[in-house]
């Protein structure tokens, strides 16, 4: 019933798509007075496939010699250097505005990683931010597609930049994933005046996106590469850890969702808890989860 009253109120169906007896990764939304379909962080289908940055768990890397995958200049780049082979989408500059089969397409960025992309469907009300760190950017919308990463009460914090810079001066190992936060702090580094080196993967990435600096006794390494310093995270199993998330935390998401002020939220990556509902449901607002999205098409 809440998928026909956003189809009817919209012109947009939300929908996933069947994998035998299971879903295709992610969901797609229809805009119906067109027929043409955009899969969000998915594998390759009919229409347009929306890559919202470079993480593998958003499937840019199954979309390589997809012609009609979408994806920023930044994450275009990161995807040639991480596969080795070219990405032959569309890309577009971040906060450039695209026309695709008579749809308008506003981009905006979500400082989640380098190119990481949020995507409104203006003439639907429609918003689809993939990850996002700061959604000062963002516009107002009726329909939110959003994560829910850190969706539990628990997760409430402050990035510890400060001590990422302290514990880099004084020559210990950084621990970061490769792709993303290892950029983030590479270049906070840089714009610090602090020399560091970088494990191969790093570098090379650091390369593509024009993130250049001095060597140092300081190193960017992988979380599970650390010996002697920090992994940088705000998951708590980590033993020696300072607090950086690309994540926007519990009340991040709730700020978030009060900044875009949709009559509905759908979440589609991450855990949202009973708790994050109720607290977003109680304003008014309709949530729903790839659990709630009964309508499947091939």
């Amino acid at each position: 019933m809440e998928l026909l009253e956003i189809a009817e109120s919209y012109g947009i169906l939300v929908f996933r798509r069947r994998f035998g007896s299971r879903f295709r990764p992610h969901l797609s939304v229809r805009v119906r007075e067109l027929n043409v379909d955009f899969h969000i962080d998915s594998s390759p289908g009919r229409g347009y496939n929306i890559i919202t940055h470079a993480h593998t768990d958003h499937y840019g890397n199954r979309n390589m010699k997809n012609f009609k995958a979408i994806a920023s200049v930044e994450t275009s780049k990161i995807l040639n250097a991480t596969e080795n082979q070219t990405f032959r989408g569309i890309v577009h500059q971040v906060g450039e505005k695209l026309n695709l089969s008579g749809v308008t397409i506003e981009t905006y960025p979500t400082h989640h990683m380098h190119g990481s992309s949020a995507y409104y469907f203006r003439e639907n009300s429609l918003l689809i931010t993939g990850d996002v760190k700061d959604y000062s950017s963002l516009p107002q919308c009726d329909v939110l597609i959003t994560e829910a990463t850190y969706g539990h009460p628990v997760h409430v914090f402050n990035d510890e930049l400060d001590r990422v810079i302290e514990v880099a001066e004084q020559g210990y190992e950084l621990g970061v994933y490769p792709i993303g936060k290892a950029q983030r702090i590479a270049s906070l580094l840089s714009e610090n005046g602090i020399g560091f080196q970088a494990s191969e993967k790093i570098g090379k990435i650091c390369k593509v996106l024009g993130i250049e600096f001095e060597p140092g006794d300081s190193r960017l390494v992988s979380p599970r590469e650390v010996k002697n310093g920090f992994v940088l995270s705000a998951q708590r199993f980590y033993r020696r850890r300072i607090v950086v998330s690309d994540h926007v935390d519990y009340e991040g998401i709730v700020d978030m969702v009060n900044h875009c002020d949709p009559e509905y939220v759908i979440f589609y990556h991450g855990n949202p808890t009973k708790q994050l509902i109720e607290e977003l449901e109680r304003d008014g607002r309709k949530v729903l989860t790839l659990g709630d999205i009964k309508v499947s098409l091939s």
